[in-house]
């Protein structure tokens, strides 16, 4: 091996970095330190204590760094906030033992990627330390909001399962508002859910028609005025027509929350299902980055495409930006890592499996699924725009003005390529007036007609206009609303609708493919006492204005602190520090209990002491003997690993974890199943 080392992430990648780059490759396997629940900075000056994660972590760990000593080492941890984070807590232990440090990034997992990211690597200390001041910022922040007002409303509603938090909050606010808007509606009476408008049946050289009038009748009674108005009339008045072409571009490339948005429509995957499924697809080396905000494209990457298929009729060259919401421009979209045939993709894959190590998950069917989708929008970009021409055809009936409108395709473009449906990888939008038709679409060309033609007025017919009610968000619609509210970054999108699940605040409702996003009687409950107690942090806009600020922190336009004293004063500088808090009753009971147990001596000290009497108890539950299964799970575990045909794990019949662990990952995945 060589002298120089590279520090990643994922594990699942460190075979084939180190095959690619023939240097010795650790993985931190993520975050390595952490804020503690207790003591999690100092209040006087909000400098962050971070630990190691558990005592296994801190050993593992340093092992790495004894590996580093007198050794060039390349940091490739993750190219975002969090990634950079993880990298410079580890350049701060090695900076002094290793020979030279550098910050590499890794866009995709292949050759070409890792070696471009090694030729590009900058020493360390000219990389940007003031992404780990924001970093710093969130994680102090988050940490503020969640151990300063979680208590107080754990114990307004008297439920432990309760958290606030600086992101999910507003996210729940979003939902709960809009489920208050469906139930307003729906308490209105029919007659204020109607209007109405008149159909009006044609006929003109042998061909049917009907048009519609511009007119909308706020109620009955109107409409009845407007028939009585035209009842005497048989004709009908062709005015003009305008017609335009209407281009229709293919979608960007895909950003984190695009990607998510698309396969929640497209195959039902949840947001984290998606970024488990794209992570595994990266590591493999198949897909670039997954945590990006960017449309961005790169030149080697077009011009593969271009090489490919520039020959196709159908292929136009498009550059991406980053775009307005983008925070690194380094960063590129979610895109295949090389191009190929269509055909090709099950092949793809196939090698991918082929090439993993004994033992190692493979690539599913939903691996394929989500490859695919990336294969198609990677494509789908490079194509020219599918071109409609719309006519709007205009008539009066005494002068009230009637219409209709007639659409027909006059190229193809980019939706012939994989003859999808063309809302196939669109995203919805919802629209309150979606089913109002407010240009009725006619089944005939009417270019035929004159403005002396003859068109006879046959009948008249009543149409209710019925008010949609404001429908909930759906998975796919709901990430799309907090990148547009500037709530969150893409490392996060995926994680907050498993935390308001687990928080019991909302519950997914089935329509579909899809789900419904609905939010629990204590989710309306803990949004009710937030907005009377403690409104900001309900709000979108503050959590927009401290992700501006986190933004500005890492391009050293304000500082640590610009975050974190605000966000503090917030809370009225609630200090949680529990340094001189003596240990409560409950804890010297169950400490006592714990020594009993393992016939072990009293520390006197930690009676007295919070920190000492939480280390004592933390210290005799990992050292208490293992709690047996009981026989009736014994048989379950079984019988489960026989149905399943799988192992059952050591130490099943005498450790009650280790059982129910086993027995809950079954059903877990049944129930996915």
């Amino acid at each position: 091996m060589s002298d120089s080392i590279i520090i990643i992430e994922s594990p699942n990648k460190k075979d084939k970095i180190q095959k690619i780059s023939g240097f010795e490759t650790y993985a931190t396997i993520g975050h390595f330190k952490d804020l503690p629940n207790h003591n999690y900075i100092n209040f006087s000056s909000y400098a962050p204590n971070f630990e190691f994660k558990s005592e296994e972590v801190k050993k593992r760990m340093n092992f790495i760094f004894s590996k580093c000593k007198g050794k060039e080492v390349f940091i490739a941890t993750d190219p975002d906030r969090e990634g950079y984070a993880i990298g410079y807590m580890f350049y701060q232990v090695i900076k002094n033992i290793a020979k030279s440090i550098k910050r590499a990034e890794f866009y995709e997992i292949t050759e070409a990627g890792i070696k471009k990211g090694l030729a590009n690597a900058l020493d360390f200390t000219k990389s940007n330390f003031n992404e780990f001041e924001a970093f710093k910022a969130r994680s102090v922040g988050d940490k503020l909001v969640g151990f300063i007002l979680s208590p107080k409303y754990i114990n307004l509603l008297s439920d432990r399962n309760t958290s606030i938090g600086r992101v999910q909050t507003p996210a729940l606010n979003f939902i709960v508002s809009k489920e208050k808007e469906i139930k307003a509606f729906n308490s209105l009476d029919e007659s204020e859910k109607l209007s109405y408008k008149l159909k009006a049946h044609c006929q003109s050289e042998g061909k049917d028609f009907i048009l519609e009038s511009e007119k909308i009748c706020k109620d009955k009674a109107e409409l009845e005025d407007f028939l009585k108005f035209l009842q005497d009339t048989k004709e009908v008045k062709f005015e003009d027509k305008i017609t335009k072409e209407s281009k229709k571009t293919p979608d960007q490339p895909f950003r984190t929350s695009q990607l998510q948005q698309s396969a929640n429509q497209v195959y039902g995957f949840s947001s984290d299902e998606t970024m488990l499924l794209a992570q595994q697809l990266f590591e493999r080396g198949l897909i670039t980055y997954t945590r990006t905000d960017s449309n961005a494209l790169s030149a080697e990457f077009i011009t593969e495409v271009e090489s490919f298929f520039g020959k196709e009729q159908w292929y136009q060259k498009r550059e991406y930006k980053a775009g307005k919401q983008s925070q690194a421009e380094a960063h590129e979209a979610i895109r295949i890592t090389h191009i190929h045939a269509f055909d090709e993709i099950e092949k793809i894959i196939e090698k991918a499996n082929a090439e993993m190590n004994e033992g190692a998950k493979k690539l599913s069917a939903d691996h394929i699924k989500l490859y695919t989708l990336i294969y198609k929008n990677s494509v789908l970009s490079q194509a020219k725009d599918k071109i409609t021409q719309i006519t709007n055809y205009n008539f009066t009936i005494k002068a009230s003005p009637f219409k209709t409108s007639y659409s027909k395709v006059l190229y193809e473009g980019y939706a012939s390529i994989f003859k999808a449906k063309d809302d196939e990888n669109e995203v919805e939008e919802e629209n309150p007036n979606k089913n109002n038709e407010e240009n009725p679409v006619s089944k005939l060309d009417l270019d035929f007609l004159t403005q002396s033609s003859h068109i006879r007025l046959n009948n008249l017919e009543n149409k209710e206009i019925k008010r949609q009610a404001p429908s909930r968000y759906k998975e796919s619609s709901f990430i799309s609303l907090l990148e547009k509210e500037g709530i969150g970054r893409p490392s996060t999108y995926a994680s907050f609708l498993p935390t308001l699940l687990k928080r019991q605040y909302i519950e997914l409702v089935k329509k579909g493919k899809n789900n419904e996003i609905a939010p629990t009687e204590k989710g309306m409950k803990i949004i009710e006492l937030l907005l009377a107690n403690d409104e900001w942090i309900t709000k979108s806009e503050y959590t927009r204005t401290m992700e501006e600020v986190l933004e500005a922190i890492s391009k050293n336009e304000c500082k640590y602190l610009d975050f974190v004293k605000p966000l503090h004063q917030k809370m009225n500088f609630v200090n949680t520090d529990i340094s001189n808090k003596e240990p409560s009753e409950a804890q010297i009971r169950l400490l006592e209990k714990l020594c009993k147990e393992q016939n072990k001596e009293l520390p006197q000290d930690a009676f007295k002491d919070f920190n000492l009497c939480k280390k004592a108890i933390d210290e005799l539950i990992k050292t208490a003997p293992k709690k047996p299964p009981s026989e009736k799970q014994i048989k379950l575990a079984r019988d489960l690993a026989e149905k399943n045909k799988l192992e059952l794990p050591k130490d099943y019949e005498s450790d009650i974890s280790i059982c129910r662990a086993f027995i809950d990952s079954i059903f877990k995945k049944n129930k996915k199943e």
